[in-house]
């Protein structure tokens, strides 16, 4: 089988697929052989059986039952629909092979009602669909002015449900919107916060559970999404005639099996269950050869099929989905962590950054990783997408230490409260040491083997993993990284990062991780001094997990007493943001934070600092973490974003969503507000392009760099301050504010988003050797809608100095003892350089060992390839790191290339035509701005002598 995935998010392939195979199976007779006015299709009869169903009969009873509703004690509704969703899939991939049912989301379901995928709304008066391939005429005719792809079947003159539903039967008919309003984010969360099966069922399907208690919003869920739909949807006994049905029930099934994830796998009530809604019941109509089953409902022509060749489905059978029907969905991830335990990671940290004071390798190895645990509690507690992780450490003494720092089961469901959290893990890390060499390809196989592999047994076997492994230096020990073939990780993404400088680092051993598995298109090798690097690290591994891509990533100074704007632009295209902040200084007081939406209103405020708009009433403004939630504001909007939020150790993680927002809260600029150590507004800094552009892994880009360990004064000082001359026109720098003399930190930002507007920055090769030069694309796709007007501008950083050559040539004898260091515990061992600190004293002696080469990089396009930078050879080896800005238009209705116009409702005013050659199809659109900050790193190499 294969991944559902959110509608929303379907490639253009995905989404023909899936009508392609709806209108074939509407095009399928069952009874061939019958007269042409009793032929009824397989569509036909699934509505048709989704209506005995509810006035059915079982053995030995005269009372009617419902097997597959009916509220409180009504078990199967869960277990009954997720059959039914299963059978219907299987028949959908007898048509198109591969073809996977999406889910609706309960969000805003304009982007799924457009002609080429859905359908759009009933017109006004008749409620019918009169357009796209779900219409009562054929497309290409009179009546239907979609176009007619070529695989619409020849004998089906449109989407009409058969006369035996009276005076249902006729086109499709809809009222979106007429009947209450869409569920909240917090509305999901209370679901997926029921703590048993009877409450969780009864609370999805109806909105209120046994208790009482309901949703914030009020909505009645899966009830009130029936009618929210309308037309056919609103009627019980035929929704299945609409499409939607399946996206809506696809979506009830999503969430049962994020909520079974959390420690329910198994969960079905023994007791309270109304007749034949029990664990062991048979599910009618697939109850094998059992007798007496039938339903008091008949058709003139349509029967309920045959299904005795399925054999005895009982609703038990349906717990481990996985297994059993060979499925997931893209809101359950899966990655596994391995964590550089070794003894170099004693030393220091090469880059210390501003404000950072000096840490050990281990320590900020651990802050990261402890970083990217709360980030994933936050996106569980979002209620969006539920992360299973494990993490293991690995080193080698007399043989492979690989320890699992969760107990038990070495993986589970990241959640703040249980053993895998943020708190396990720093409290049982803080009780490890580094010491050992560096096992890196058996390492790799075992976070394979044991993390990545064994959740869920792997099923579907097509379900894209990801693994991430940090290590600061070269393969030491065990088995060679040829023991591991090429691509023997089908389907695991590797994300590698080399944790050290260039004399530390083996550029080829990295590559030749990320090798062993799958090829995303976009940087999967990180390379970098810093702390900050590994935030991005573990932050991108996270998002490209959850499916998210990267909007803004930069890292800005700020001096004590100033605050800053930064800025970010949401579209239609972007259904939710995560967003981190790291100050390096790891503290929390010393930070304050603000995000205000478009409109002008605050959806975050710490309390703290300056706040441009209105702060929410409902008591969020100046926590921590929890869940803002909807509502307050000033705003005129009807619906605001909803936003999750988690603070420690100088780190911020939003989770922000649409929540069905109005466009006026969303679409358009964002501003998150950053102040340090500041009493009040007063100093305010700004920040061009130029300067966020920057990637964090290029470290310092004028100053002192590894001589900053050794001194306070500089690790305290911003790097922006120093008065070197401009190198070109993106060189600019930050606004001052009369503050130099004031001790200055750094914070990392990441802000990822889940968008159909995609723009990733694609590297031929990440290791090159220097004389060969390199070429990175910038691919941009829309998944829907197009992409015009872009400028892109680059900016390229790399060493002046072949920092590895330089320690190469160091004498041993050469080498201070204070550059110099012992693995803690391991007395009888040599003593160890610590490359860092030895840069940082040849610095002082050779300032010149602190220069880069920084400049502007012109972009190139040829015809209609994607725009690329063309780098040419490099003077020295070593990781060179590009920054990418990159500004444009999305427009949300019309393909880029044919200028394609989608329905967003009947009666739009818009042609369908496509235009002639000298048109703009967006002419008369309504354009979004949109940005990106971007960077990759690409490794250098000498040629081979």
């Amino acid at each position: 089988m294969g991944i559902r995935k959110n509608a929303k998010f379907l490639t253009a392939t995905e989404r023909e697929n899936f009508v392609k195979a709806c209108v074939l199976m509407k095009a399928d007779i069952v009874n061939p052989a019958a007269v042409p006015a009793a032929q009824y299709s397989r569509w036909d009869e699934y509505v048709a059986m989704h209506q005995m169903i509810q006035r059915g009969r079982a053995p030995g009873s005269a009372l009617t039952v419902n097997f597959g509703h009916g509220g409180t004690g009504s078990y199967s509704f869960l277990s009954w629909h997720r059959y039914f969703l299963h059978r219907f899939e299987l028949q959908l991939q007898s048509y198109v092979a591969g073809v996977m049912l999406p889910y609706w989301d309960w969000t805003d379901p304009a982007p799924l009602l457009v002609d080429t995928f859905l359908g759009p709304n009933g017109s006004a008066g008749s409620q019918i669909v009169s357009s796209g391939y779900f219409a009562p005429d054929r497309p290409g005719t009179a009546g239907n002015p979609t176009p007619l792809p070529p695989w619409y079947p020849a004998g089906l003159n449109g989407w009409n449900l058969h006369p035996d539903f009276g005076t249902s039967a006729g086109g499709l008919k809809r009222t979106v919107g007429g009947f209450g309003g869409l569920p909240s984010a917090a509305d999901l969360r209370t679901v997926l916060g029921q703590t048993d099966y009877r409450n969780f069922q009864v609370i999805l399907e109806t909105g209120r559970n046994e208790f009482g208690t309901s949703v914030p919003s009020g909505s009645q869920l899966h009830n009130g999404m029936h009618g929210y739909i309308g037309g056919h949807m609103g009627k019980p006994a035929i929704s299945p005639f609409d499409p939607m049905f399946y996206l809506h029930h696809c979506n009830i099934d999503r969430l049962w099996a994020m909520w079974q994830s959390d420690g329910h796998a198994i969960d079905y009530p023994l007791v309270g269950a109304k007749p034949e809604h029990g664990p062991a019941d048979p599910m009618y109509p697939w109850v094998g050869t059992i007798a007496g089953y039938s339903s008091t409902v008949s058709f003139p022509t349509i029967v309920m099929p045959d299904t005795s060749a399925i054999g005895t489905v009982r609703n038990q059978d349906t717990l481990n989905y996985r297994t059993a029907y060979g499925y997931t969905y893209d809101s359950l991830a899966v990655i596994g962590i391995g964590l550089d335990r070794t003894g170099s990671m004693t030393a220091l940290t090469p880059d210390p950054m501003t404000g950072s004071g000096t840490v050990t390798k281990w320590e900020a190895a651990k802050r990261g990783v402890s970083a990217f645990l709360q980030d994933a509690e936050t996106v569980q507690q979002s209620g969006a997408i539920y992360v299973t992780a494990g993490i293991k450490t690995f080193r080698s003494l007399v043989s492979n230490d690989f320890s699992s720092v969760f107990p038990g089961t070495p993986y589970g469901l990241i959640k703040p409260g249980t053993s895998y959290s943020k708190a396990t893990f720093d409290g049982v890390v803080a009780g490890m040491t580094p010491s050992g060499g560096t096992p890196l390809a058996d390492a790799l196989q075992d976070v394979e083997d044991t993390l990545v592999e064994p959740p869920d047994s792997w099923i579907p076997a097509d379900e894209p993993r990801y693994l991430a492994m940090l290590t600061d230096g070269m393969l030491t020990s065990g088995s060679p990284m040829t023991s591991i073939p090429d691509g023997s990780f089908a389907n695991t993404a590797i994300f590698a990062m080399g944790f050290g400088t260039a004399a530390d680092v083996d550029y080829p051993t990295l590559a030749a991780m990320v090798a062993k598995g799958r090829t995303l298109g976009f940087s999967q090798v990180f390379h970098g001094e810093n702390a900050g690097t590994i935030d991005k690290f573990y932050s991108n591994a996270l998002a490209r997990a959850i499916g998210f891509s990267t909007v803004f990533d930069p890292v800005i100074e700020l001096y004590a007493g100033e605050h800053t704007h930064l800025e970010f632009w949401a579209t239609s295209g972007e259904d939710a943001f995560l967003i981190t902040t790291q100050g390096m200084d790891f503290s929390d007081p010393n930070w304050s934070f603000h995000l205000q939406a478009p409109d002008g209103t605050t959806v975050y405020a710490d309390g703290s600092g300056h706040s441009g708009g209105a702060q929410r009433p409902d008591g969020t403004a100046g926590q921590h973490s929890g869940h803002a939630g909807h509502g307050g504001g000033s705003c005129g909007c009807g619906r605001t974003p909803d936003v999750t939020v988690n603070r420690s150790n100088g780190r911020l993680t939003l989770v922000l969503q649409r929540d069905s927002a109005d466009a006026s809260c969303w679409v358009g600029q964002w501003r998150l507000m950053v102040s340090y150590r500041a009493r009040d507004d007063t100093a305010m800094t700004m920040f061009l392009p130029g300067d966020l552009m920057i990637p964090v892994s290029a470290g310092p880009v004028r100053g002192p760099r590894h001589a900053r360990l050794l001194d306070q004064k500089l690790r305290m000082s911003a790097v922006r301050g120093d008065p070197s001359p401009a190198r070109h026109r993106l060189d600019v720098g930050a606004t001052g504010t009369n503050n130099d003399s004031a001790d200055a930190c750094a914070i990392v930002v990441n802000i990822y988003a889940r968008t159909r507007l995609q723009v990733e920055l694609a590297p031929e090769r990440e290791l090159v050797e220097r004389t060969d030069g390199f070429k990175v694309s910038v691919a941009a796709n829309a998944l829907a809608g197009g992409i015009v007007d872009t400028s892109v501008f680059g900016r390229l950083v790399g060493p002046a100095i072949d920092i590895a050559d330089t320690v190469r040539r160091i004498e041993p004898t050469e080498i201070p003892r204070r550059a110099t260091y012992r693995v803690p515990g391991d007395k009888r061992s040599r003593r160890r350089i610590d490359t860092a600190i030895l840069l940082g004293l040849l610095e002082r002696e050779r300032p010149e060992l602190a220069a880069v080469i920084d400049e502007e990089v012109a972009v190139s396009e040829h015809g209609d390839g994607p725009a690329h930078f063309h780098v040419d050879e490099r003077p020295t080896p070593g990781s060179w790191h590009l920054g990418v800005y990159l500004e444009g238009s999305y427009c949300p209705e019309h393909d880029a290339i044919s200028g394609r116009h989608e329905h967003r409702e009947a009666g739009h005013d818009h042609d369908h035509a496509d235009p002639g050659d000298d048109a703009d199809p967006h002419a008369d659109c309504m354009l979004e701005t949109f940005t990106r900050f971007l960077n990759t790193s690409i490794a250098t190499v000498d040629p081979p002598k």
